[in-house]
């Protein structure tokens, strides 16, 4: 049975609402305040976002990491303050001259390691305020250039008529599409914004998994089933190592304590030295970095009570 108020929920935000207003009325469907997210949408973006509740708001940290991948609609010949279709229009230009190859050309030249100046209209902070409350302030707002990674960019449409195109964009965390959209206007000397945005993919999360307010009112109603769109905290760190202890070593490692290599029931490698340690129901105790075979282990987290 899922344990609503201490899971990781893969949700599909709606287009128009910030990413706290999301998780607030999740929160009130959901019945429980303790309640986060791991990576913000902007309020014009629709797609997943994920949610955490009670015990595995701890875990929100862990899925910051993860590459996202986006599907994104670039309008040309129109560039704003916002970088976006909300802001001020703050010049048009002519997109006669540029046709679907140059276009393909152009996007092929965003791919790999680039150096990537975020939109003045954002979140990120000038000692301590926000971007994009100094921007509405008429401040100037001067944004360091920052390296990011994209993955890929396939462009999957391309209308001239209308003057869009619609891309797929898989990247690090930190890149920002819309300053994608505007580097691609100013490579191709037409200018842009980004029209629309959708998160599909948040690290090993998928958006088709995901649920949207409506399905989870269902859910909490009964009329539907919601296993598809909640994980354990346990599941949903499948990409860690997993140490597997006995009941002794688990009162040894819920009061912090070290536990020898021989309470382990058993290990398993994925390659990465964060591991889950759990009990044999599969109940996530703690987060750990540890070298095997040397057998040190360093908690990162530890639950006071078995997370499942």
């Amino acid at each position: 049975m899922t344990d609503w108020k201490n899971s990781v929920i893969l949700f599909d935000k709606h287009k128009g609402i910030t990413s706290y207003r999301a998780i607030e009325e999740a929160g009130r469907l959901l019945g429980t305040r303790k309640i986060g997210h791991s990576g913000t949408l902007d309020r014009a973006a629709s797609g997943l976002l994920v949610i955490c509740t009670g015990s595995a708001t701890r875990l929100t940290q862990y899925f910051l990491e993860g590459d996202k991948r986006y599907t994104a609609t670039i309008r040309l010949g129109i560039v704003t303050d916002t970088d976006d279709g909300e802001g001020e229009v703050l010049d048009t230009r002519d997109i006669s001259r540029v046709d679907e190859r140059k276009v393909r050309e152009a996007a092929a030249g965003f791919t790999g390691t680039l150096r990537q100046r975020p939109p003045r209209y954002s979140a990120l902070k000038i000692k301590g305020k926000r971007a994009s409350d100094l921007a509405r302030q008429g401040a100037r707002v001067d944004l360091a250039e920052r390296t990011v990674t994209i993955r890929s960019l396939e462009v999957l449409e391309v209308d001239l008529e209308r003057g869009s195109l619609v891309v797929d964009v898989r990247c690090s965390k930190g890149t920002y599409i819309r300053s994608l959209a505007r580097d691609l206007g100013e490579a191709l000397g037409t200018g842009a914004h980004m029209a629309e945005l959708r998160r599909t993919e948040s690290g090993m999360f998928r958006v088709g998994d995901a649920a949207t307010i409506e399905d989870l009112g269902a859910i909490m109603a009964g009329e539907r089933d919601g296993a598809h769109c909640a994980l354990s905290p346990f599941e949903a760190l499948e990409g860690f190592g997993v140490i597997t202890v006995s009941e002794g070593a688990k009162r040894k490692v819920l009061n912090g304590a070290m536990f020898d290599r021989s309470e382990a029931i058993g290990i398993v490698r994925t390659g990465t030295p964060r591991y889950r340690v759990a009990d044999e129901g599969k109940n996530l105790i703690a987060i750990a970095e540890a070298d095997i075979d040397n057998w040190t282990v360093h908690y990162l987290n530890v639950f006071n009570a078995p997370s499942h």
